[in-house]
């Protein structure tokens, strides 16, 4: 039988990181994937500065770079409010400190590269580290022995079946995990509401950076990415998800052009270059992160919904995490289970508070009248719309930002103006109502 120190189950942003730095480290390392890469997955693949921060810690940032557009500055749009501004350095600097104990290489750049690209580069990089990488070999079931998971059987590409040994098995085998339901991993927190995702890949569009919108109870995203297109998100309430799906092209475009007009209009010019992808449901959940002889990193061990493009920055967090105590536990200055443990514990201190606000987000109820003010008398103060970027980025802690300042005397129309669209922004707009068209404060 075949031995290892660590086996690393599923070898995308979360498996592949982990397994070469694990690697990296000197550990013997076996890292397996279902699948034949290069390949797609079902993403919004955008990797916030705190994600691409990761990147450039383990030297990785320049050739994802050379490949994928990347900026330090991008626009949230709440109502036709533009809030245009970066992740302030000090900001990644002090989470680093505090999550790692230093804030080396950090940046506040941003990309969003295609995953069957940045999947590719994670594993040859964990090839490169001397990770024993299998693409085509499925996990089927653990080893276990007297309560604890000693290995792993798995079946090759061509249905040989495999037993191997190891010290410490990782899933990171994504949202419907089949490690996490094989070893009886516990779901300890779930949230069923959600948003549907419906979004395509489109050249000839001339527009730097990423945009996110908001307007009502629907919300659009655009940002240029690998290939020389851009990827266009439309997303809304899993509830419309059912009449947005029955014309879901022409109601995608209408989408676009509700959140905002010129936006939508640059799509419609362009040219959509590969078929939509789409998600009509995507509750979160946490799952117990550990056990004897086993960890889950990434959406393997907690999933949420794609409302604030986060799961690539913290699939990067886990995997640096998680090898930070693992390796304390090799060295002999802990025992393993105590790693694990103190893994679970330390991330759940860095998670928790933002889990729950990407939940709350991806209800998308129509914002109040008293967060409209808020968006509307932050938009000309840069450090505030910095602190709020960052904030929705999950690099400032959401506990530190600062009372709202009061309303100017400029905003009362505005919010008049918001407060009578907000009845009909209560109906589902693909059931038959006519979408009502942007407007913008800059």
């Amino acid at each position: 039988m075949e031995s290892f120190d660590v086996v690393v189950i599923g070898s995308g942003v979360a498996g592949a990181p982990t397994a070469m730095l694990l690697a990296r480290s000197g550990h013997k390392v076996l890292l397996i994937d279902r699948h034949i890469f290069p390949r797609d997955s079902l993403s919004t693949h955008f990797i916030w500065p705190r994600g691409v921060s990761y990147l450039n810690r383990w030297g990785l940032s320049k050739p994802i770079f050379d490949k994928t557009p990347h900026f330090t500055t991008l626009e949230m749009n709440v109502e036709g409010i533009s809030l245009k501004g970066s992740v302030p350095l000090a900001h990644l600097e002090a989470r680093f400190r505090q999550l790692h104990g230093d804030s080396r290489d950090v940046t506040n750049t941003y990309c969003g590269p295609r995953r069957h690209f940045l999947d590719q580069f994670l594993q040859d990089e964990a090839r490169k580290a001397g990770a024993e990488v299998r693409d085509g070999t499925s996990f089927i079931e653990p080893i276990l022995e007297d309560g604890a998971v000693t290995g792993v059987r798995l079946e090759g590409p061509t249905g040989n079946p495999i037993s191997v040994r190891a010290r410490l098995v990782v899933g990171a085998d994504g949202m419907h995990s089949t490690f996490a339901r094989k070893i009886g991993a516990r779901v300890t927190q779930s949230w069923n509401l959600s948003t549907f995702a419906y979004w395509g890949y489109f050249s000839g569009i001339k527009k730097d950076g990423l945009a996110f919108y908001r307007k009502g109870r629907l919300g659009m995203a655009i940002f240029p990415t690998s290939g020389g297109t851009h990827m266009v998100l439309a997303y809304g309430p899993t509830g419309w998800w059912n009449d947005f799906h029955r014309d879901a092209e022409n109601n995608f475009h209408k989408t676009i052009v509700f959140c905002d007009r010129e936006i939508g209009e640059l799509v419609l010019a362009g040219k959509r270059e590969e078929p939509f992808k789409a998600c009509g449901h995507m509750p979160a959940f946490h799952h117990e992160l550990w056990g004897h002889g086993w960890v889950l990193v990434g959406d393997a061990g907690s999933f949420k919904d794609q409302v604030t493009a986060i799961g690539i920055t913290h699939a990067f967090r886990d995997a640096e995490l998680v090898t930070q105590f693992i390796n304390r536990a090799f060295v002999g200055e802990m025992t393993m289970d105590s790693a694990l443990a103190n893994y679970a514990s330390v991330r759940a201190a860095d998670y928790i508070d933002y889990f729950n606000l990407v939940c709350q987000l991806a209800e998308m109820n129509v914002y109040s009248k008293p967060e409209i003010e808020f968006f509307y008398s932050i938009h000309k103060d840069q450090t505030r719309v910095d602190e709020l970027i960052s904030q929705f980025g999950d690099t400032h802690p959401l506990s530190q930002g600062q009372a709202p300042p009061a309303a100017p005397p400029d905003a009362a129309d505005f919010v008049r103006a918001f407060e009578d669209r907000t009845e009909a922004y209560t109906e589902n707009p693909f059931h038959g109502r006519r979408l009502q068209i942007a407007t913008r404060v800059s």
